[in-house]
């Protein structure tokens, strides 16, 4: 093999400078195993057109994918530079190109990325990178522009690039963009659209406005022309009930002033009358006459009681009596 159909490499060329997790479970897998019979490129060039169907790292769990155990079998073979662009550019199998693609991002050296990567960002061919209920599908541009700008790729980790070839390639990508995909005209026109929406957007805003501020006003005058018509008859029930009430509290204010004037009166002309001594005599013997009404009436009441007291004494003791003589004449006979 001559120099100059060498691919320059870097790194660990143990791993692949793959991640550990995903190194260790490709040696342990059965399907990569199954892989030692194959020898050539060609061999593993039709594999990879028979059995893969996705480019993610991963199949259940952990286990290592077939895209990614075809890869690492690439690996050992330490393909030329013919061998890598035979696989970029291959016109069967999308996946075989994806396959390439990964093997250069994990092996090249990141100062020859772009050179290798950067022709294909634009490149529409559709590919799947992962399968299952909920697919992840891409096109060879958006997988060449993930390779050159992350270092995460679906679960497991990627190669670091050093930080000023990193700069640079985000660099070449933004002049890529800005040459190949007419910056200039279609930044116009997205402005000319930007401009032009908020303007509809502001005159359609205005006319909701404006219909908006008609149907108030219109409200508005309903419910002032519904007041007036309903007010006058309104404001007479209230004229009037304000007036039977006021009517009534004033009645009920002259009564109690009036009911309250008279006892004020009465007990100020008995305050301010003058006592004669008649008077006063008139009322000594008022008073003698309570005083022996209630003596009398506790005279007989006590009287009362003597008699009765007496009466049932002499009631006992006759049948005292009564019973002494029945016992003497039994102890006589």
């Amino acid at each position: 093999m001559s120099n100059s159909n060498k691919l320059e490499t870097w790194g660990n060329e143990t791993n692949m400078n793959m991640n550990p997790i995903i190194y260790q479970n490709i040696l342990a897998s059965p399907y990569f195993k199954s892989l030692y019979d194959k020898k050539t490129y060609h061999e593993i060039v039709d594999e990879i057109y028979n059995e893969v169907y996705t480019l993610g790292p991963f199949m259940k769990g952990t286990a290592a994918s077939t895209a990614f155990c075809l890869l690492f079998k690439l690996w050992t073979q330490r393909l030329t530079v013919k061998q890598v662009e035979g696989l970029i550019d291959h016109g069967d199998s999308p996946y075989i190109r994806g396959v390439g693609f990964l093997y250069l991002r994990y092996v090249c050296a990141p100062k020859e990325l772009w050179d290798w990567l950067g022709p294909y960002i634009d490149d529409d061919e559709e590919i799947t990178i992962v399968g299952g209920p909920k697919p992840v599908n891409s096109t060879i541009g958006k997988l060449c522009r993930l390779l050159l700008t992350d270092i995460k790729y679906y679960g497991t980790m990627l190669p670091r690039i050093p930080v000023p070839i990193a700069r640079d390639i985000e660099k070449k990508m933004a002049d890529y963009d800005r040459d190949n995909k007419g910056g200039r005209n279609g930044s116009a026109h997205k402005d000319s659209y930007a401009d032009r929406e908020p303007s509809r957007s502001k005159d359609d805003h205005r006319r909701r406005d404006d219909s908006r501020g008609s149907k108030h006003d219109r409200d508005r005058r309903r419910s002032r022309s519904r007041s007036r018509s309903r007010s006058p008859h309104r404001r007479q029930r209230s004229r009037h009930d304000s007036r039977d009430r006021r009517d009534s509290h004033d009645r009920h204010d002259s009564r109690d002033r009036r009911d309250s004037h008279d006892r004020h009166d009465s007990r100020d002309r008995r305050r301010e009358r003058p006592v004669s001594p008649r008077d006063e005599f008139d009322d000594y013997e008022r008073r003698s006459r309570r005083h022996d009404e209630h003596r009398g009436y506790s005279r007989d009441k006590y009287s009362d009681r003597s008699r009765d007291r007496s009466r049932s004494r002499s009631r006992d003791r006759s049948s005292r009596r009564r019973s002494r003589s029945r016992d003497y004449d039994r102890k006589r006979y």
